[in-house]
């Protein structure tokens, strides 16, 4: 069976930071190191961000409708975040298609949010993907006009 390929840089072009968060106890093992399962949250929390800078809310679409599933998630683990440092999950859209949208993420501390820091500190990219489903049926569906323009604006040039 082939490996997945290790994402060594984030798969989006252009960036902005979806979210800004501290590592709490919670979600470290016991090797004091963040849980690699948590990711999975940190992301969702940058995506939701990243949707409400857009101007659309997850709210909105399922208020119209719709939903964005997760069908696919890819991270690469580069370096360990620690209890108590700041994160800085950011994300971008790498591809959006009929019913398909990719997001590429950037998780990162920055010196000053790691006691000692003083470069960027990588600590993995990653990569979702979601369609676009009708809640009514479960079926795929078109991007709904608002949705797909916004995100559409921050996709890559040539990807709309």
């Amino acid at each position: 069976m082939a490996r997945t390929p290790r994402l060594t840089r984030s798969p989006a072009r252009e960036l902005r930071l979806g979210v800004k968060l501290r590592v709490i106890y919670a979600d470290t093992d016991q090797m004091g190191v963040v849980y690699h399962g948590t990711y999975a949250r940190y992301l969702e929390a940058a995506r939701v961000e990243f949707m409400r800078d857009a101007g659309q809310t997850y709210a909105n679409v399922e208020a119209a409708g719709y939903a964005l599933p997760l069908t696919d998630l890819q991270i690469s683990y580069l370096s360990p975040a620690r209890y108590d440092d700041i994160l800085s999950v950011m994300v971008g859209v790498v591809e959006i298609g009929y019913a398909r949208l990719i997001l590429g993420y950037h998780v990162l501390v920055a010196p000053g949010d790691r006691k000692g820091l003083e470069q960027p500190l990588t600590i993995g990219f990653a990569e979702t993907c979601h369609c676009c489903i009708a809640r009514a049926d479960g079926r795929p569906a078109r991007f709904p006009g608002p949705l797909r323009a916004a995100l559409a604006n921050l996709a890559p040039e040539g990807d709309d």
